[in-house]
């Protein structure tokens, strides 16, 4: 897969997270020591289920990317709650296992509907690929699945990219196309999406994965 075109500027970091967190390992962040750095929470509503992705920061990091989205001139606006106000009571191992203190929950996005219908497939694989809990996708009820950053990094960009798209078969092109990436082309695209400096990202990534869909 071709995962750089060349209409966009480079990330205005090298590091895969644009120095917001650790390098990853394959169980997490190594500088967290294995904590969970991402959250999928799924919670039943009158209009049926819904599937929210979470950046889990630190306090200062999350108060630090804000700024820079501010000084960028961006319009992206982050959504940051008090980790507990999201998580209080969750039945998650990872919930105990941590301590959550000055840690905040930075929301992603929220997908519902054909949305969600059309994402479900990548988010089984993503979790059954790191052997956790599938039925977050399935089963009925509110839950919570605590997530490595690897994980968590490629369905940030299911979640992001998905979200505008109107056609059930451009969402699924798409999907399938963020399933195919590798761990890198993941944090290479995660960095330019999220990025202050390259505004367009998630739309160069959405024509690179669904462009031959007419």
């Amino acid at each position: 897969m071709t995962s750089r075109p060349t209409t966009d500027a480079e990330p205005e970091a090298t590091s895969p997270l644009a120095q917001d967190t650790p390098a990853a390992t394959p169980s997490g962040s190594s500088v967290y020591g294995g904590r969970p750095t991402f959250a999928l929470t799924r919670r039943d509503g009158a209009d049926g289920a819904a599937l929210t992705l979470y950046e889990l920061l630190p306090e200062d990091q999350a108060a630090a990317r804000r700024e820079r989205l501010e000084r960028g001139g961006s319009n992206r606006k982050l959504v940051i709650k008090p980790f507990e106000d999201v998580f209080d009571g969750s039945t998650a191992s990872a919930f105990d296992r941590w301590s959550w203190e000055g840690w905040t929950a930075v929301k992603i996005t929220r997908l519902s509907g054909t949305r969600l219908r059309s994402i479900l497939p990548l988010v089984r694989q993503t979790l059954g690929n790191t052997d956790l809990d599938e039925s977050i996708a399935t089963s009925n009820g509110d839950t919570d699945v605590f997530l490595p950053e690897t994980s968590g990094v490629r369905l940030a960009l299911g979640f992001l990219g998905i979200k505008p798209i109107q056609r059930v078969d451009r969402m699924r092109a798409f999907c399938r196309g963020v399933a195919q990436m590798s761990d890198e082309e993941c944090y290479y695209w995660h960095a330019k999406c999220r990025s202050p400096t390259t505004p367009n990202g998630e739309k160069a990534l959405r024509t690179l994965l669904t462009d031959h869909i007419h």
